[in-house]
């Protein structure tokens, strides 16, 4: 999957018609696309090997990350999406929903406090999400 799309990508940037010629980081929405597809098919095995794709492609995209994170949380890869949102979280620091899923992944894991801290932050950058609200109230009444 990633060799063909890769091979693609050098051929196109050898290429001496490049301009009009889609760039790695075309190849990797095409491959995020292919992998939101594979989701909303509840394909989570399917999703995360598109998103990796598409990280392979263009490793600086904090939504890869985000995604594949998504399709983990779905097959209950607890520590993996952690570590996706953390990627996520480090390429963009308000990424709301990496926050969220990693709030998520941590309470599953039972970091609980790690957890707390990742809804409330979610909080801060989007006050009125009710998800984060219900979440931080909910984990703060058991464990604080």
């Amino acid at each position: 999957m990633y060799t063909a799309l890769q091979e693609e990508a050098d051929v196109a940037s050898k290429s001496k018609f490049t301009k009009n010629a889609p760039s790695q980081e075309s190849y990797a929405e095409i491959a995020k696309e292919k992998g939101n597809q594979a989701f909303k098919d509840k394909q989570w095995q399917k999703a995360i090997g598109f998103y990796t794709e598409a990280i392979k492609l263009s490793s600086s995209n904090a939504t890869y990350y985000n995604n594949r994170a998504a399709a983990y949380l779905e097959l209950g890869s607890f520590l993996q999406a952690e570590a996706d949102c953390t990627k996520a979280i480090n390429l963009d620091k308000k990424n709301v929903k990496a926050y969220l899923r990693r709030g998520t992944a941590r309470e599953m894991l039972g970091y609980y406090k790690e957890a707390i801290e990742d809804f409330s932050y979610a909080l801060v950058l989007e006050p009125n999400n009710k998800r984060a609200a219900l979440s931080a109230d909910r984990l703060r009444k058991l464990f604080q």
